[in-house]
């Protein structure tokens, strides 16, 4: 325990400043502690979570998937984005939990579309199953303190990614040879999530040679669990959106990618049945 509390409490080698609030997380990042403003407690890590809600609505509105649990999980991903902004700005206790509990609700959100693409459709009994285990992940991340609540969150939510990529990996296994559309998606997705992770574990490890103290092997602070929040966000993106186009291909529609933003995010359109038609009619004209 002694070492555990060594890498999640690191306001004495942060060089922490005084500010507002009261340090009440069970976390302490690496970054300097009102370094910038004495009201934002982790400027870099709260801004870059921006980039979660951008990631979030972006998706919910770009993508076809009204009505289905993959636009409740693009709206859990804004929502854990206000959280990770309100945490790192204050690092107090409730923050930490609106950061935490909607990753778990999320999470566990995308399990039932990709539990169902490779098992087939379920009764209400996954339901009950995902609501029993949200309950009691959630409550265990609010009412446990301390460094026991870090630890039995991390474990509990690296689980829950784990099994998400390996329902994953087996839809695109299954999937790659009829819908070659997905395998960038999928691909880069995962890429860039797992580095995402290798940043997050660097930044949390080493903190002392990479914070721009005594010890540290650089002049400044790059700011790591900041890119976790950028290139998470980016993969994270994509693998829903895989999920999003596997969900669609599942259930017999028809389904297309496009770029949208200039290019830079792929999403996921519906072909509906006029589309086809007037397709198939320009196509005849031109024949013509």
């Amino acid at each position: 325990m002694d070492y555990i509390n060594s890498i999640i409490h690191q306001e004495n080698k942060n060089g922490t400043n005084l500010g507002v609030w009261p340090l009440t997380s069970s976390v302490d990042w690496c970054e300097s502690n009102y370094a910038i403003s004495p009201y934002i407690a982790e400027f870099w890590n709260s801004i870059s979570s921006i980039a979660m809600i951008l990631i979030g609505e972006i998706g919910s509105r770009l993508n076809s998937c009204e009505r289905t649990p993959l636009y409740i999980a693009f709206r859990l991903i804004s929502l854990v984005g206000v959280g990770s902004f309100l945490f790192h700005a204050t690092l107090t206790y409730y923050m930490q939990a609106l950061d935490e509990v909607p990753m778990v609700w999320c999470a566990l959100t995308l399990l039932r579309p990709l539990f169902e693409i490779n098992y087939g459709r379920q009764g209400p009994w996954l339901t009950a199953m995902l609501t029993s285990v949200a309950i009691t992940l959630s409550l265990l991340v609010t009412i446990v303190r301390g460094g026991a609540q870090f630890v039995a969150f991390q474990i509990s939510f690296s689980f829950l990614e784990a099994f998400t990529i390996y329902l994953m990996t087996r839809i695109y296994n299954r999937m790659k040879s009829n819908h070659p559309a997905i395998k960038t998606l999928f691909r880069r997705g995962l890429t860039t999530y797992l580095f995402a992770i290798l940043i997050w574990l660097t930044d949390l490890q080493f903190c002392e040679y990479l914070n721009g103290g005594e010890r540290s092997l650089l002049p400044f602070n790059p700011q790591l669990h900041a890119a976790w929040h950028a290139l998470a966000s980016f993969g994270l993106y994509l693998l829903v959106v895989f999920t999003v186009y596997a969900w669609w291909a599942w259930k017999g529609e028809n389904v297309k990618l496009e770029m949208g933003l200039s290019g830079l995010l792929p999403f996921v359109v519906k072909i509906h049945q006029n589309d086809q038609d007037q397709s198939a009619n320009s196509k005849l004209v031109k024949t013509e």
